[in-house]
């Protein structure tokens, strides 16, 4: 079980979140649905250990090894689509790259840079590297913004099958119906609904 319990943060003077509370099983997909800037992506860079809370903690990640997928795709100009995944994986499975390119509906497009994507594309592509990095616990943040509603929904359902869980940030309906719980959120500082 993953808790946050009294979380409190901010930014110099900006209050993101202020005696947060949240339990959620390490299972499945769960879902952080609100408006932009109300701190989601604060609190899943406090999950992944990028930020520390200045007040409260956090438990049940201890031991557990996360993968983050940040809002930015942080693709590099002078790598190709495959090498961005086979510069993560060990160098035995480097092989599994076409594996999670297939996932993510890119096959076929192994020898491209990055400038030569779409948007959707370069998301997809940044989702299959953080999949190929892997972890016991995947933190996404938008991952299918710019992606077709029915494309998101076929990878989601694809990721649901590793069994790893999952928690994300989207506003996509099809997304939404493919959770196994769905959190409400506003703020800041963040709150659920």
């Amino acid at each position: 079980m993953l808790k946050l319990e009294g979380l409190s943060f901010s930014y110099g003077e900006r209050l993101v979140l202020q005696d947060f509370s949240l339990t959620l099983p390490l299972e499945g997909i769960a879902v952080l649905r609100g408006p932009s800037g109300c701190g989601k992506t604060t609190l899943l860079r406090l999950l992944a250990g990028l930020e520390h809370p200045q007040k409260g903690r956090i438990t049940g990640l201890e031991g557990q090894t996360c993968a983050i997928l940040f809002q930015e795709d942080r693709l590099l100009p002078w790598r190709t689509v495959e090498q961005h995944l086979t510069d993560v994986l060990p160098r035995p499975h480097r092989e599994e790259a076409r594996t999670w390119l297939e996932l993510v509906e890119l096959a076929g497009e192994e020898t491209v840079y990055p400038s030569a994507l779409s948007g959707g594309m370069g998301r997809r592509l940044a989702l299959a590297r953080c999949l190929a990095l892997g972890g016991d616990f995947l933190l996404l943040d938008e991952p299918f913004a710019g992606v077709d509603p029915a494309r998101a929904q076929r990878i989601l359902a694809r990721i649901r099958a590793l069994g790893t869980p999952v928690l994300l940030t989207s506003h996509q309906a099809p997304v939404l119906d493919l959770a196994d719980r769905v959190i409400s959120l506003e703020g800041p500082p963040l709150r659920q609904l």
